[in-house]
């Protein structure tokens, strides 16, 4: 199964336990499902204005934007309450034992800014940056989708 619901390296899901793995995969297959009926409804309204001879009239530009921004919504509804979901319950797990501050009440770009500035100015070298980085379990729960973008910002540095 392709999961696209989420951003989440493969360390990141690795990392979660059989309850949080299952909450991804149901959120999936609910946004699968979306998609089809998306789909179905475009593919049912075309033929319908086909067969009244009104399909090049700008009526399916209009219904086709209407119908992708009503599933892009409920696609979106669905990702930030799975997000919500997994960045909760993954607070409840981690250790108060990390070199900077966690607090959960900073938006995504505020704790990829702390997480960032401990990093660069606690170690000097790209190599070790990077790889005590990557051995931070808090941080893939903490930055969530972020993690991926902090992760490749050290590493291009190295």
């Amino acid at each position: 199964m392709v999961i696209d619901i989420i951003s989440y390296t493969e360390a990141q899901y690795a990392a979660l336990n059989e309850e949080l793995l299952l909450e991804v995969k149901s959120a999936q297959l609910k946004k699968n499902t979306l998609d089809r009926k998306l789909q179905e409804d475009l593919e049912t309204e075309k033929h319908r204005l086909v067969k009244n001879g009104i399909f090049d009239s700008k009526i399916w530009k209009i219904y086709k934007d209407k119908r992708q921004a009503a599933h892009d919504a409920e696609v979106e509804t669905l990702r930030e309450s799975l997000l919500f979901f997994l960045q909760y319950a993954a607070k409840a797990e981690q250790e108060s034992s990390t070199p900077y501050t966690v607090d959960y009440s900073l938006t995504m770009q505020e704790r990829y800014n702390v997480v960032k500035d401990y990093y660069m100015s606690a170690y000097d070298q790209p190599n070790a940056r990077l790889n005590a980085f990557l051995k931070d379990s808090v941080a893939t729960a903490y930055l969530g989708e972020w993690y991926s973008t902090l992760y490749n910002y050290l590493k291009g540095l190295v």
